[in-house]
């Protein structure tokens, strides 16, 4: 039997060599295709989610996104080389645009994925509220974009809906035609402090919730071959009910990138009643 200091492995399970931890320390590297509708919602519909010390920004902006990507979950590229089957993940967020301190941020209230590692940190370290679901997104054609293309984004849980868009693409995103459109509403795409926030039950005081509010800011940002166009969004999941009266301002696909760090710093930190 291994003695428990000689227990390897970033999360559970631990093993000796480790090498059967279902995911890894940050950084974690991410890319692949990214498609969001933005919206705007009037602030008294979504305030509530937002908490303490942020505060929803004075013109309030919700992103939805279903993302296609691969991730190496912090074990590096050539795990995600050997490992298709658990490195190809979907993701889809609902992300408000927040404020604190004067700076723009970003607070995702809800999201989705496709994978349990990124479940299982989402939940346990990152702070990020995950749920199982199935993602699908429209795929480049080989011939690439062109004006008049659409694409779709899905989101099930269980055997629900979650959400659903289609936004039929205009012109390239770096064209002078539409930056009007894109720079309107830049600080959602500006902010890069991401806050998250764990909310695990006390293993041993009943019926109280430990929470803990991180700042996270992502490194290595970059964006390829934007397209912009119209966007059309339907609601299903009932916690979403509050942004079907937003307004769709427009819709966005790209090629991205970043790499996932450790938090910078922790903003809060409570035990409070569930």
């Amino acid at each position: 039997m291994t003695p428990a200091a000689q227990m390897r492995g970033f999360a559970a399970p631990q093993t000796a060599d480790g090498r059967a931890a279902l995911y890894g320390p940050p950084p974690w590297r991410f890319e692949g295709f990214v498609a969001s509708v933005f919206l705007a919602v009037e602030r008294t519909r979504i305030a509530a989610l937002v908490p303490p010390p942020l505060r929803l920004a004075d013109d309030p902006i919700v992103r939805l996104s279903v993302l296609d990507l691969v991730c190496d979950y912090g074990l590096g590229p050539r795990f995600a080389q050997d490992n298709p089957d658990q490195a190809q993940v979907g993701e889809a967020a609902v992300d408000l645009l927040v404020e604190r301190q004067g700076r723009f941020g970003l607070w995702s209230p809800y999201r989705w994925c496709s994978r349990d590692a990124v479940l299982s940190a989402g939940r346990e370290f990152f702070g990020r509220p995950q749920r199982l679901g199935a993602m699908s997104l429209t795929r480049q054609p080989f011939r690439g974009w062109r004006s008049g293309d659409t694409v779709s984004g899905l989101v099930v849980s269980g055997h629900r809906a979650v959400f659903e868009f289609a936004i039929t693409l205009e012109q390239p995103a770096n064209d002078r035609a539409t930056a009007h459109r894109l720079t309107t509403y830049s600080p959602i795409d500006e902010a890069n402090d991401h806050y998250t926030q764990t909310a695990l039950p006390h293993p041993v005081v009943r019926n109280q919730v430990l929470r803990r509010l991180y700042r996270t800011r992502l490194q290595g940002m970059v964006a390829n071959h934007q397209w912009s166009g119209i966007a059309e969004v339907r609601f299903g999941a009932p916690e979403l009910e509050p942004l079907g009266e937003g307004v769709p301002l427009y819709g966005r696909w790209a090629e991205e990138s970043w790499v996932m760090p450790y938090p910078e710093d922790v903003i809060a930190v409570e035990r409070a009643p569930p």
